[in-house]
């Protein structure tokens, strides 16, 4: 079973102020939720508040239909290898329009924070002595910090790539006073989140520690040395390709000793969840016959989705949200025609709703016939039976192969060309292992020397359409010198449509905006304005 499949504590933790009001003692009526300080009077309600933390995710890659959607129109349509159905998304995918009343900015920005206040104040709760007092697992009270800290650390890494500049929020809000922040500085936020990530491989367990009947994906600490691969790269390409972050990159990498590249497909299969390759993931889930992806997802009751929303792959009637995603020619292009991972990432035929291998597929007339294969191939993805739009299908958001071609470029970049060539080779190898009869291809073929251009071809190839990949992979690659977007034109970006209509402005558009309604309610924000280019 997956950890936060059931949690029931979402309100307490959005509402942790509750336990600061008191009932008058005059009234002889209990209180119809319980308060704050009753709560965490065990270790398994201590879990359930660590579980809201993750829990948080579904906040962002579920339906959520009646809520404007999750997050995926801002992580998967800038950037070249992912185009959309019509021209009508032109804010995320040509730029046009791009402000800070966005509504897929703000939804962005507002899920991150609300993630950000479970986990400062659950960090907050069980320092607390009475809450300590209700551990009975030795050690379990310091990899439940390492959980919170890494997760919190995944939410600054997204806010430091897109937005730079927005306020650390690393203690819990009581006051309306303590939520007016500054904007962060430079490296600030990254910064944190790394200081954050070592303690955390120190206080994490292996992954082995957790029960796989009950506690499938809490996080373990090759999760943290993972993150902290993604960020040293991050920090090293926007700090001038530091050849100090790419070894610190290099040390995290080199102790994640127990993952391993398993078939290429098995990553975005329902039936190899939490395999091998997997450093961190989406444990998503639905109700045992049917979830309501029109209920606000806050984990109140019975109520919400805690699925993961694939929908903008298909033709389904759930994604009128979204819209239908496809690949760009450019991605079609770049394969070669026997490579293995070609048919998993796009093929000729729509997926039915459940994925169901004995139903006829149907051909597919987008994208020149060509539909967006992975969560959605099918006999490999499962959809709830009800309305069929949640899957319960995983979202893979760290897994070891972009780890490994992420340690390539650190390698490459400290000189270690061999190491380089291995780790971009062992990509190669697994690909050619990924046949659907269990032969072996001949392609992609061993490179016999390894340069940059490879590792980002590379990247290309192997992690296309995976959400937050690619739009990040080319502004940092622009930031250290390795690309230069400012000349590149509607046609290098995959933009299908009408080139009068791509509007990329560098450096303005190499950052999102910050949202209106951030700088309308912060003054220390406003004051010292938006990103540069935006109003």
């Amino acid at each position: 079973m997956k950890f936060y499949k059931s949690i029931s504590i979402g309100i307490l933790i959005i509402m942790g102020v509750l336990g600061i009001f008191s009932c008058s003692s005059e009234l002889d009526i209990k209180p119809t939720a319980e308060l704050e300080n009753e709560y965490f009077e065990t270790e398994i309600r201590i879990q359930e508040g660590i579980g809201a933390c993750y829990a948080a995710m579904a906040n962002m890659y579920g339906p959520l239909l009646g809520d404007g959607g999750g997050i995926h129109e801002i992580l998967l349509l800038p950037g070249d290898d992912i185009t959309h159905q019509d021209a009508g998304r032109a804010a995320t995918e040509a730029f046009s329009g791009l402000n800070s009343s966005n509504g897929q900015v703000n939804t962005l920005w507002t899920r991150l924070y609300q993630m950000i206040y479970r986990c400062n104040f659950i960090l907050e709760k069980i320092e607390e002595e009475e809450v300590k007092k209700a551990y009975e697992t030795a050690g379990l009270f310091e990899i439940n910090q390492g959980e919170i800290l890494f997760l919190r650390s995944w939410c600054f890494y997204r806010l430091w790539d897109f937005f730079r500049k927005a306020p650390l929020q690393d203690k819990r809000i009581r006051t309306i006073s303590e939520a007016i922040l500054p904007p962060s500085e430079g490296f600030q936020m990254l910064d944190k989140a790394i200081e954050d990530l070592e303690l955390a491989a120190t206080l994490l367990p292996e992954e082995n520690y957790w029960p796989s009947s009950t506690e499938r994906g809490r996080a373990f600490n090759e999760s943290a040395y993972g993150l902290l691969v993604k960020c040293y790269t991050l920090r090293a390409r926007y700090n001038n390709a530091s050849p100090d972050d790419y070894q610190k990159a290099i040390s995290a990498f080199e102790k994640i000793n127990t993952r391993e590249l398993v078939h290429f497909a098995d990553n975005f299969d329902f039936q190899y969840e939490n395999n091998a390759e997997s450093l961190f993931e989406f444990q998503a889930s639905h109700a045992t016959e049917e979830d309501n992806a029109w209920l606000d997802n806050n984990f109140g009751g019975g109520a919400g989705q805690m699925g993961a929303m694939y929908h903008y792959n298909t033709s389904h009637w759930g994604n009128y949200m979204s819209g239908i995603y496809g690949p760009t020619q450019k991605l079609m292009n770049a394969f070669e025609e026997e490579d293995p991972r070609k048919e998993y990432t796009f093929a000729n035929y729509t997926t039915n709703v459940y994925g169901d291998v004995t139903v006829p597929a149907d051909p597919w007339n987008k994208f020149d016939n060509q539909q967006l294969m992975k969560y959605v191939t099918p006999g490999r993805c499962w959809f709830e039976k009800g309305w069929g739009i949640s899957s319960t299908n995983n979202t893979r958001l760290i897994r070891y192969a972009d780890i490994k071609l992420l340690a390539a470029e650190a390698y490459l970049q400290t000189g270690a060309q061999g190491e380089a060539l291995r780790e971009i080779n062992d990509i190669r190898e697994r690909a050619r292992r990924s046949t659907t009869d269990g032969s072996t291809s001949t392609y992609p073929a061993d490179l016999t020397s390894v340069s940059m251009q490879n590792i980002m071809d590379e990247r290309f190839l192997e992690l296309a359409a995976e959400e937050g990949i690619r739009w990040t992979d080319l502004r940092s690659w622009h930031a250290a010198g390795f690309i230069d977007l400012s000349t590149w034109t509607a046609k290098d970006f995959g933009y299908n449509y009408d080139e009068k209509n791509f509007e990329l402005e560098i450096p303005k558009h190499l950052l999102f905006p910050i949202p209106q309604g951030e700088m309308n309610t912060n003054p220390l924000m406003a004051a010292a304005g938006n990103n540069p280019g935006y109003e």
